[in-house]
């Protein structure tokens, strides 16, 4: 692999990098506070169904790490006490409720957009945040009989994904919002996580150089590679680009501040292997949320990496 090649494509993607970042303070909750929280979730996906069948009672178990919630018809809720991550999940089978037709983007982005105003889905981003509209996805299938004979696709689902931004930075990681509707407009699963940050600035951080983010993202990748028998070519790579943001560690890590990080996405092919990586180094000198930088424990992932 042509690492010179690797940091240099980084660096081009690498714009519109601010010299300071603040630090900000996350919110913490308490667990009652994480359990009113998610009741108000419900409360809010159940003023969305006319049949009233997602709604806060249920039977609540709680362990350690999380909190079920089996509601109504099937319908269930997770809570991850760690990050307040939330996720409601209705009881419709996959291939119940299709849409009628395959429609335009825009208008299912229009759709989807909607039920996130009703949803007040703003409400989650806390002091100095926001959450805005980031991308569609939309999930369809498609059939064939014995005889090879293919059935036309069919629209199953769309799912709106939202970013939480503070202060104007987007914060990294997965979706902050994810809303997937059903073919008759009815939310089948919503998932909040957002780390809501707080009025308070801890610290003012200058952001490191763009050359040097981009050589520790290259070494981080070469280290999860490994020194194998058989060297890749020059050419492996297929993609790379970067992402300068807060960092969400993810719904099963607590957090106690949000601080910016860089976030490379590489993919390598190379015969008829392809392997996608997701890798991140802190964007400051100072460290002040450590990050793992390998194996299944942090956000560098790969099939080759382990801690």
């Amino acid at each position: 692999m042509d690492a010179q090649l690797l940091i240099q494509g980084l660096m081009a993607d690498a714009v519109d990098i601010p010299a300071t970042a603040d630090i900000i303070a996350v919110q913490q909750f308490s667990l009652d506070e994480l359990k009113s929280r998610t009741r108000h979730l419900l409360a809010s996906v159940a003023a969305t169904h006319e049949d009233d069948c997602a709604n806060d009672r249920g039977d609540w178990v709680s362990t350690d790490a999380q909190t079920v919630v089996r509601l109504a018809q099937g319908a269930r809720a997770m809570l991850y006490h760690a990050s307040g991550t939330m996720q409601y999940v209705s009881a419709l089978a996959p291939l119940q409720s299709l849409f009628k037709e395959v429609a335009d983007k825009e208008k299912l982005t229009r759709q989807v957009n909607e039920v996130a105003r009703k949803l007040n889905v703003a409400e989650w981003a806390g002091d100095q945040g926001s959450i805005a509209f980031e991308r569609l996805w939309q999930m369809k299938a498609q059939g064939a009989d014995p005889a090879g004979k293919v059935s036309e696709p069919v629209l199953s689902r769309i799912v709106g994904a939202y970013r939480h931004s503070v202060a104007g930075i987007p914060v990294l990681g997965a979706a902050s919002v994810a809303l997937r509707l059903a073919g008759s407009g009815a939310v089948d699963a919503l998932s909040v996580q957002v780390r809501p940050s707080a009025s308070e600035r801890l610290d003012t951080a200058r952001i490191i150089e763009r050359e040097l983010a981009a050589r520790q993202l290259s070494l981080q990748l070469i280290s999860l590679l490994g020194t194998g028998r058989d060297q890749l070519p020059g050419d492996v790579i297929e993609s790379a680009s970067i992402q300068f943001g807060y960092l969400d560690l993810g719904k099963r890590k607590a957090q106690r501040l949000l601080a910016p990080a860089f976030v490379a996405h590489v993919v390598l092919r190379h015969k008829l292997e392809r392997q996608a990586y997701v890798l991140a180094v802190q964007a400051t000198e100072k460290t002040y949320l450590p990050i793992c930088s390998r194996g299944d424990d942090g956000l560098a992932t790969g099939t080759r990496g382990r801690c």
